[in-house]
């Protein structure tokens, strides 16, 4: 009894770790893709940076960064992500809608049944975007940017694909491309550049997730 507790302990600790890494593609579900109606793409609202303090001198208001941005993040990398697919798994019949969604993110794709009736929908939500002072020097900001993506069917809400993750900075001794001044924190050009930089490896890193079969290999 003690041996079949254990074991029925140490299985349910097995799938808590598995679910938490989501979905994955099966081959069946993969290639049934070529025969949907559609794939349509859907981001929601990327939430205001988070601005963290370091120094004195306080940081531009998150909403001014926002708007100096001038791109949704999440908008970005579904454009980017999207481009990937079709280029490099042929996926086709996706359509990257223009506008976002407003937040909470969707319990489940079944709440789109009454827009889009029949086919996948394939969300992109960003869970962290944020600017952080150097430890070594307050007057640079690293960017961080985590992101998510979700491929389900609309009939039923079936996830066919939830294991796509990035994260683009986050790592004070590394990913200098990700960093700034804090003057140009309100700088369109220098957000933009760094936006782009975050989108085409967030991009790919999701790519990566979604090439990788059930086995482990990668396609």
């Amino acid at each position: 009894m003690r041996v079949g507790a254990h074991a029925l302990v140490l299985c349910a600790a097995l799938v808590s770790a598995c679910a938490s890494q989501g979905v994955h593609l099966s081959d069946a579900d993969r290639a049934s893709l070529d025969k949907q109606p559609a794939i349509q793409v859907l981001h929601y609202e990327t939430p205001l940076p988070e601005i963290r303090t370091g120094s004195k001198r306080p940081p531009p208001a998150a909403f001014d960064v926002r708007q100096h941005a001038a791109a949704d993040p999440a908008a970005l990398i579904a454009q980017g992500f999207s481009r990937l697919l079709d280029k490099k798994e042929k996926v086709k019949g996706l359509h990257v809608e223009t506008r976002h969604l407003p937040r909470p993110v969707a319990a489940d794709a079944s709440f789109y049944r009454g827009q889009y009736r029949h086919g996948l929908v394939l969300e992109l939500w960003v869970d962290e975007w944020s600017f952080s002072p150097l430890p070594a020097d307050t007057k640079i900001y690293l960017m961080t940017l985590n992101a998510r993506s979700r491929l389900a069917r609309v009939e039923d809400g079936r996830v066919l694909w939830s294991a796509g993750r990035c994260s683009v900075g986050g790592n004070y001794a590394s990913n200098r491309d990700m960093r700034l001044e804090g003057t140009e924190l309100t700088s369109r050009t220098r957000l933009r550049k760094l936006l782009v930089a975050a989108r085409d490896e967030c991009a790919r890193q999701l790519l990566r997730d979604f090439s990788l079969r059930r086995g482990g290999a990668e396609k």
